[in-house]
């Protein structure tokens, strides 16, 4: 695994817990069916997503298979472009928004648009990683039959000179 991911997972559970913090803030305002997507967006994120992505790999590699990461990121950033998206589209406009609610809904989309494209950036990595890894096992056989077939054929060269003679 590539030694920067480490703190690009950092940040998105920092920004899971601030989204956590913001939802909580305004799970009170007419909003809340949003808030409480995002609400869950955030610890989707904190107790699932990044605990499992940052440690399966090192810790747990019979959990870490090729395909789960790369499912796991993309259903994460799926969760994150709807609910930036949804909360986005809820709101008023920024000069009609005079309420310390609307202003932490405000905060919120940037947070999650940024989450977003953070899970956009490391799940683009994981699927080269799948590729690359196919790729790599394909080349891995294909070796492998070679050297199969050249150890064999000196036994069928011994066995018909034995017979000649």
């Amino acid at each position: 695994m590539l030694s920067w991911v480490y703190p690009i997972r950092i940040v998105q559970a920092l920004f899971a817990l601030a989204t956590i913090g913001l939802s909580a803030y305004a799970a009170t305002s007419p909003f809340s069916n949003v808030i409480y997507f995002m609400l869950f967006n955030g610890c989707w994120t904190t107790v699932v997503a990044v605990p499992y992505l940052g440690l399966a790999p090192l810790w747990f590699p019979r959990f870490s298979h090729e395909f789960a990461i790369p499912a796991t990121e993309f259903v994460t950033m799926g969760l994150w472009l709807a609910g930036w998206i949804a909360t986005a589209a809820l709101l008023p406009k920024p000069s009609s928004c005079n309420d310390s609610y609307c202003e932490a809904q405000q905060a919120q989309i940037v947070i999650a648009a940024i989450e977003w494209a953070l899970f956009l950036f490391t799940n683009v990595f994981a699927l080269l990683d799948v590729k690359n890894s196919r790729f790599n096992r394909r080349n891995h056989e294909q070796s492998a039959a070679e050297q199969t077939e050249q150890t064999q054929q000196p036994e069928t060269a011994q066995v018909d000179a034995a017979q000649a003679a």
